[in-house]
């Protein structure tokens, strides 16, 4: 598709980047630090105005933590139709870092200290928004993205809340999670000033969830009999972790990090943001979670096992040894891979150099060759000829003088030459011209053809392929290890996804309230098989009726919730088992690649026999032809001149 922008900039999408519930993003061609997003409705005037006034204010503090627009463009229509940003390449959602699992395959190296310092940057980007005159508005773990350095950046930023002169561009959406409980109780965000206050609620809720691994501040052990969701805890300000409320309701989840692990400044602001109306402003956060870097000590079991330092022991190694639960994963509690042996010293001893071939270039010794003398008859037929030649001659001059007719004279002359032609020496001679030239020509094409295959061997091109299988399975076999590390990671992600499903199975959609699916949908989504949170990812592959794009981005969301209370208490059997399995295969490719480099190898050094042992021949060869053929031009020659 082609877009134009504001100023007349021609933008041609590429390949889908991403599918939402506003919209699509697009790569772009020739543009690679830029993405388009096109709207899925067209733009009213109010958006479209409110996207030109963030184009109009936009600065490099800004676009520093948000993917901001910096051009609006419009359809080959000439309808507005969306904006052009920044391209966020090897940035992740934040919510990934919630998952042990995905700690471990986005951020192998990181540990606890990784998260206080997203959770620092974090604070920051609210903070330089902010000071831009800014409010997020809908915050939530789904747009805000990370990059394997703890760089934040915001998505979705046509939704923030942007000044105007004296008035404001809206954000009438928001996550009930997320949101602080004054706004909770206004049950619309149409036409509602955002503050820094009402922001700094919802950032104090993605910091906690950074420290807690995932865990909502007013989600947990509910001692009432009626359930207790989140929203309802957040109208309530019953923050599960309190230390101060001493009539609180809600409780921590089982096995949860306690809050007073954290230091005092750090435990102080989470009650002030989840239980007073004057919340903390991101810079305190900012210098809080600062401090606690500073007092951060590693593990001496595991490198990514990283600590407040007051802590009398590694809080991931107790709940490890004690109940089994992974909070960050390492190799460690695998069973050992395959030993895959040296694979260096294997192939080593399979190298063939390539062959290099020569082109010919030799000459043989012609000094002493002479013609072979021709038969003496010959010498008589050139007598013969030359006389019947003067006869002809004398003949037609006669019958000239005698008539006087020039007609006469010429079938004098016609038939002199005839009986000159097929006179039994001019035959004689022309034959053997003739058999002298062409054993000549066959001899010249007999030495071509030699160096030809002397110059490209025909078994060559064989063995030129034949080289390229052997180092593409030597290139394989050296890539066994990344195999084997593939193949534990993918049955290791499995084993963990198995778990997870069965965790969310047990939420049912029907019992939960979930925004914009009410019972008809609930209906439909029953009526495709998707009852559970487990079942919710399989939106990905079916279509519902009534379900689209904006609520499977809910339904997703929801999943995501439900999922921060799993913990990962690994099936030891189960990987075993599943490593053996592994292992076996590994082995199987192992075994099939070394029959097929030493099937290929001898195959090779036959092949390469073969040619040197031809080159070795066709040189003798060669050398014979080109001095039979210089003996046969030599005679062709002379016989020429002999005949002449």
């Amino acid at each position: 598709m082609i877009f134009k922008g504001i100023h007349n900039d021609i933008y041609t999408t590429g390949r889908e980047l991403g599918r939402g519930g506003e919209g699509t993003v697009y790569d772009l061609q020739h543009a690679g630090g830029l993405v388009l997003k096109c709207y899925n409705d067209p733009l009213t005037p109010e958006k479209t105005a409110k996207l030109q006034r963030m184009i109009a204010i936009r600065s490099a503090a800004i676009e520093a933590y948000a993917a901001w627009p910096v051009d609006l463009v419009s359809d080959e229509t000439g309808r507005m139709a969306g904006f052009v940003m920044r391209k966020l390449a090897g940035y992740v959602p934040l919510h990934r870092v919630f998952s042990p699992l995905e700690r471990k395959k986005l951020f192998p190296d990181k540990g606890y200290n990784f998260l206080i310092h997203i959770a620092r940057n974090l604070a920051t980007a609210f903070h330089q928004l902010h000071e831009a005159g800014l409010i997020t508005g809908d915050v939530n773990e789904g747009n805000i993205l990370i990059n394997p350095s703890g760089l934040v950046a915001f998505i979705d930023c046509d939704s923030f809340q942007v000044p105007d002169g004296a008035g404001y561009y809206f954000c009438e959406v928001g996550v009930p999670r997320y949101t602080p409980p004054e706004l909770l109780k206004l049950g619309s965000f149409e036409h509602v000033v955002r503050t820094v206050n009402t922001d700094s609620f919802s950032l104090a809720i993605l910091v906690f969830q950074l420290l807690f691994l995932g865990r909502h501040p007013f989600a947990g052990k509910n001692k009432l009999a009626a359930d207790f969701d989140e929203e309802t805890a957040i109208r309530k300000r019953e923050f599960a972790y309190s230390l101060y409320n001493k009539r609180k309701k809600l409780f921590p989840p089982d096995d949860s990090f306690e809050i007073t692990n954290l230091n005092p400044e750090l435990v102080a602001l989470f009650h002030q943001a989840f239980e007073q109306d004057d919340r903390p402003v991101p810079a305190d956060w900012v210098r809080a979670l600062d401090d606690q870097l500073r007092d951060m000590v590693t593990c001496s079991v595991s490198r990514i096992h990283t600590y407040p330092a007051g802590m009398a022991e590694c809080p991931w190694c107790y709940y490890q040894a004690r109940r089994g639960i992974r909070y960050f994963l390492d190799d460690s509690y695998l069973q050992a891979a395959a030993t895959l042996g040296d694979i260096d010293s294997f192939v080593n001893g399979f190298r063939i150099e390539k062959l290099e071939l020569k082109k010919w270039e030799g000459r043989p010794d012609y000094s002493g060759i002479e013609p072979t003398p021709a038969d003496p008859r010959f010498g008589r037929y050139r007598t013969y000829k030359w006389a019947s030649i003067c006869c002809l001659v004398t003949f037609a001059i006669v019958v000239f003088t005698i008539h006087m007719n020039p007609v006469f004279a010429v079938a004098a002359v016609l038939l002199s030459y005839v009986v000159y032609q097929y006179s039994g020496w001019t035959v004689k001679l022309n034959a053997e011209l003739n058999n002298r030239s062409v054993l000549h020509r066959q001899l010249q094409q007999g030495v071509a053809a030699a160096i030809r295959e002397y110059d490209q061997p025909a078994d060559y091109a064989t063995y030129t392929r034949g080289l390229d299988t052997l180092q593409r399975y030597v290139s394989d076999f050296r890539r066994l290890p990344e195999e084997l590390d593939r193949r534990r990671k993918l049955m290791e992600e499995s084993v963990y996804n198995e778990q997870l499903d069965e965790y969310l199975q047990q939420y049912d959609i029907d019992r939960f309230e979930i925004p914009s699916i009410g019972a008809a949908r609930k209906t439909a989504l029953a009526n495709c098989g998707i009852r559970t949170a487990a079942d919710v990812a399989r939106l990905s592959t079916i279509k519902v009726p009534g379900i689209g794009p904006k609520n499977i981005q809910l339904l997703l969301s929801w999943q995501r919730q439900m999922a921060t209370g799993f913990v990962y208490i690994p099936r030891q059997a189960l990987l075993a088992e599943r490593m053996q399995d592994v292992n076996h295969e590994v082995a199987t490719i192992r075994a099939r690649l070394e029959n097929l480099i030493r099937r290929e190898y001898q195959s090779l050094n036959y092949l390469r026999l073969n040619i040197t042992n031809r080159a070795s021949i066709l040189e003798r060869q060669i050398q014979e032809l080109l001095l039979r053929e210089y003996r046969a031009r030599l005679e062709l020659e002379a016989f020429r001149r002999l005949a002449a």
